[in-house]
């Protein structure tokens, strides 16, 4: 047999093999490639999205006030939230959220604790000059403020006044959260003579745990309602996973037509 025939058989061979397994597929199959695509994931976007509950579903899971006069919704109308963040100001987590922030054009609001705000005025001031609402969470972060004396309370909460004062003169300083969300009537009563509305929330994904970014934005994104407010922390610890979250929590919750507020004092 000559060489050119032998090729001949060869390459025919190899053709009859193709199309033999491309016609041994059953119907409606498809390609390996076409299955590779069709089996690919949704979307990050639209997964993110879908994680939203519809506006019927949306409604707020607490009082706006509640009975020791806690404010628990932002208390703006539709469909808004807003952001705040605890246990700052840090010299690195700080300044992270506040470019993010910067970048999406939102206000929030920093619960900042007084041994953090003497620490680091200069953060205190650029939350300040960057339009974000300030809040005092006490001087030393003492979850059993209700427990104290009347003139400890007054320390805790005043003293975080005056660090703040000193960092930023003549800012405005219009809530009080409690340590650990401790609230209670006889705190709330101190604060309110300091001008300030206790500052509860109602979206807690405990980024302080420490679950990771996508667990972080996924419980907002399926606990979010009209009139939200959502509880982060930029310090207290390593906030990496919440500083992850942040953008695609905006952009999801942007997508899906909440307005970015802060809340009424």
């Amino acid at each position: 047999m000559s060489r050119e025939l032998r090729a001949a058989l060869i390459l025919c061979l190899i053709v009859g093999v193709i199309v033999g397994a491309a016609r041994s597929e059953p119907p409606g199959s498809t390609s390996a490639a076409a299955e590779t695509t069709q089996q690919a994931p949704p979307k990050t976007r639209d997964r993110l999205l879908s994680l939203v509950p519809a506006a019927e579903n949306g409604s707020a899971p607490v009082a706006e006030v509640d009975d020791a006069g806690t404010r628990r919704l932002n208390g703006r109308d539709g469909r808004t939230v807003a952001l705040t963040f605890d246990d700052g100001p840090h010299p690195e987590q700080t300044p992270q959220v506040l470019r993010i922030l910067r970048e999406y054009d939102i206000t929030a609001t920093f619960c900042v604790v007084g041994e953090m705000a003497r620490l680091y005025p200069k953060l205190v001031r650029d939350i300040a000059d960057e339009g974000h609402r300030l809040c005092d969470h006490t001087i030393s972060h003492d979850t059993s403020l209700p427990d104290r004396d009347p003139e400890v309370i007054e320390d805790e909460i005043g003293g975080t006044l005056a660090a703040i004062e000193d960092a930023a003169p003549g800012v405005d300083v219009p809530f009080y959260r409690a340590p650990g969300g401790n609230f209670a009537a006889n705190v709330n009563e101190v604060a309110a003579g300091f001008d300030q509305v206790p500052l509860g929330w109602s979206v807690d994904p405990g980024d302080w745990r420490k679950p990771g970014a996508r667990a972080i934005h996924d419980y907002v994104a399926e606990h979010v309602h009209p009139g939200a407010i959502v509880l982060l922390h930029d310090g207290g610890g390593d906030r990496a996973g919440t500083i992850e979250a942040l953008p695609a929590i905006i952009e999801t919750l942007l997508d899906a037509g909440y307005e970015f507020v802060v809340p009424r004092a």
